[in-house]
């Protein structure tokens, strides 16, 4: 029973690796247009505000060990023009752990007086450990019979413009190509990291002095990967709550919403319904939730 057990996760490991390593790597959040820092340093300290955002994303409910990804971001501004953050990622699933470090820089340079430009640069790096004794069973794999562990640097940028009404962004979190596994021969243990490149549009339609929406896109770039495009909005009521959806073609359904509970703190919440092949391994979607503080 124990052995069906460890051959079925490491199934469903080799499954979650294999659409990551095909597909995104980087950690993909629902509520990601309130946690730009992880994609694009451009947005440490953006519009002078000083913050403190927390995200813990549980995947694939009813399933052990799937993925489970937190994340915790500090940035504020540095003078008039600067911006500085600090983050950490921390990606679980079954005998994978990652825990990314990074530090952002970013610059103003104000076009008029509701039109800014900002650029951003990151740097830092992520450890990658794989405890393959969780999947040790000698009977079956001498593969599953040694952990793993490395260091893989990190240096990214982005561009975003911003207004009163409207905003783009672009950016590549990580330049390098890291790996996650090694190669034993001619058996593929490697999954190399692929760069990843971001762009984002939204605009702002001010319906009423109480009610705001927001249609937005986000295309997501891989080598040897589909694009991915998430397609949707938001409204935000009285700038108190905060209700979205977004559809990521052929991957995803979402949505979210945010309550601000008091002028500093406001909280999130997500669920994602999968629409892809995962279905067949597990419908039971996955929830995000979010706590961020602005000092």
């Amino acid at each position: 029973m124990m052995r069906s057990l460890k051959v079925f996760k490491v199934i469903l490991f080799v499954f979650f690796i294999n659409i990551h390593v095909s597909a995104q790597q980087e950690s993909n959040f629902t509520l990601y247009n309130f946690n730009m820092n992880i994609i694009n340093p451009a947005y440490a300290g953006i519009n002078d505000i000083s913050k403190l955002n927390l995200v813990h994303r549980y995947q694939y409910l009813g399933i052990d060990d799937s993925p489970r990804t937190t994340s915790l971001i500090y940035s504020k501004p540095v003078g008039r023009n600067l911006g500085i953050g600090i983050s950490m990622l921390n990606d679980r699933v079954f005998i994978l752990s990652q825990t990314d470090f990074a530090l952002d820089l970013s610059y103003k340079l104000q076009l008029n007086e509701v039109t800014n430009l900002y650029f951003g640069m990151k740097f830092g790096g992520g450890f990658v450990n794989i405890d393959l004794t969780k999947a040790h069973d000698s009977n079956y794999d001498p593969l599953f019979s040694k952990n793993q562990s490395f260091f893989n640097p990190h240096i990214g940028s982005g561009i975003t413009l911003q207004s009163e009404k409207f905003y783009v962004s672009f950016s590549s979190p990580n330049f390098l190509r890291g790996q996650r596994f090694e190669k034993s021969g001619n058996i593929p243990l490697a999954a190399i990291e692929e760069i990843h490149y971001y762009s984002g549009i939204g605009y702002h339609f001010f319906i009423n002095d109480n009610l705001t929406f927001t249609p937005n896109i986000m295309t997501r770039i891989v080598k040897r990967a589909p694009t991915s495009y998430d397609i949707g909005g938001y409204f935000d009521i009285r700038d108190k709550i905060i209700a979205g959806c977004n559809y990521r073609l052929d991957e995803t359904s979402s949505f979210y919403g945010l309550l601000k509970a008091t002028e500093k703190l406001s909280f999130g919440f997500g669920y994602d319904i999968t629409i892809s092949e995962l279905t067949l391994v597990n419908d039971n979607g996955t929830l995000e939730f979010m706590i961020n503080y602005i000092f």
